[in-house]
């Protein structure tokens, strides 16, 4: 078997409310960065990127997961409008073999369902890596709206993969009832890791495992 370590990197942001497009408005030197809201959905943050798989697909080879984790050295700062007894911020990182409904996935997880799980509409082989955590804010910290972690839980199957990309995701869902010009939010930036071995499989094991593949795409 071949090691490879697979890197997914992931810009930091820093965002002040705008009241006109009632969005979070990058700001220098942190804006243009990639993050985003969903269409409807001013409390969802989220930037995407791709781990690239068609070389090892070219080459009939499977991916391994040994072992995934992420990197996100910083500080979570968040503000919600004034007043408002909501503060905190729920952070997901996945990656997964088929695309995410971002919407989907920030409103399934105020129920408690994270991709993969019982009610999400994703199977879990898709979910190769995924870990939620929850921040508070706390007010004895002497730093301005620092938020806190509260709680983290991995999720996701690290199943073998086929196929021909990885997506990978960091969503932000903020827990504030309104927004006002002074709230902002500030996220570090990240990096997810796959410490995976490249190997061939047998032909018939492998040609199974593009057709689940394929299978579980159609279903996204």
């Amino acid at each position: 078997m071949n090691g490879r370590r697979l890197e997914a990197l992931h810009p930091s942001f820093y965002g002040i409310y705008d009241l006109p497009t009632t969005s979070f408005k990058g700001q220098p030197p942190f804006g243009e960065t990639g993050w985003t809201s969903p269409t409807g959905a001013n409390y969802v943050l989220f930037h995407e990127t791709q781990i690239d798989l068609s070389g090892y697909n070219l080459q009939r080879m499977t991916v391994f997961p040994q072992a995934v984790g992420i990197q996100d050295p910083g500080v979570y700062t968040f503000t919600p409008a004034a007043g408002d007894p909501s503060n905190g911020l729920m952070v997901i990182d996945v990656i997964t073999s088929v695309p995410l409904d971002i919407l989907q996935v920030a409103n399934d997880s105020t129920l408690g369902v994270l991709p993969g799980m019982i009610g999400s509409g994703y199977d879990y082989s898709q979910i190769v890596f995924g870990m939620a955590r929850f921040f508070a804010s706390n007010t004895t910290v002497p730093f301005p709206n620092y938020q806190q972690l509260q709680r983290s839980q991995r999720f996701g199957s690290g199943e073998p993969n086929a196929s021909d990309k990885l997506y990978c995701y960091r969503i932000i869902r903020m827990f504030g009832a309104a927004f006002d010009p002074a709230s902002e939010i500030k996220i570090p930036a990240a990096r997810q890791i796959i410490a995976a071995n490249i190997d061939e499989e047998p032909e018939l094991v492998y040609m199974q495992r593009l057709k689940r593949s394929y299978e579980l795409a159609g279903q996204a």
